[in-house]
């Protein structure tokens, strides 16, 4: 009833031998080339991939994504305000958070605007926390200009450099490997 179908070396990557063929135009794909579409796994050409494109989302949803993710970011900002001490799980919750909110609004998108947005949120829900902490201890920022290399300022607001610099790491890793383009 149905023919096997005999093993043939990926046009893309001509190392690796496949069975799986583009539901569009019957070419054989790969693991790596293939691209999950609503009517199953097609070659990178049928799927309309031409390398990264800049962004295949709409602006309506690029825009309905970066409102989910600041929300996620000022909401995560605030709580990171209050409970310094859970910097970890704050990052985590941050990244994933900011992530899955934009991802939800986008409709589960993939690109390299959503990339870029989900890590700018991320990236001013980490600078919202430092401010509202900041505002919690009474400071301006003309203050925290004047006082930022002493001791003092950077026990106030939670900083230190290596902890600080692995979490921020990790919450911008999430939205970029998120929202990138599998090949």
């Amino acid at each position: 009833m149905f023919a096997a179908l005999d093993e043939q070396q990926c046009p893309r990557h001509p190392t690796i031998s496949t069975r799986l063929r583009c539901s569009k135009c019957g070419t054989p794909i790969c693991p790596r080339c293939m691209v999950e579409t609503p009517v199953g796994f097609r070659c990178p050409s049928c799927a309309g991939l031409s390398g990264l494109a800049w962004s295949d989302v709409p602006t309506r949803l690029l825009l309905r994504a970066g409102l989910a993710g600041l929300l996620v970011a000022v909401t995560v900002g605030w709580l990171w305000s209050r409970a310094p001490a859970w910097q970890f799980y704050l990052a985590l919750l941050l990244g994933f958070g900011v992530a899955e909110a934009i991802a939800w609004a986008a409709r589960a998108q993939r690109g390299v605007a959503l990339q870029i947005l989900g890590m700018i949120c991320v990236a001013l829900g980490l600078l919202l926390s430092r401010l509202f902490l900041l505002g919690r201890a009474g400071l301006s920022l003309a203050e925290l200009v004047t006082h930022l290399g002493e001791t003092r300022l950077w026990a106030l607001l939670q900083l230190r450099p290596l902890p600080d610099l692995l979490f921020v790491a990790l919450a911008l890793l999430i939205p970029f490997v998120r929202f990138r383009v599998r090949r």
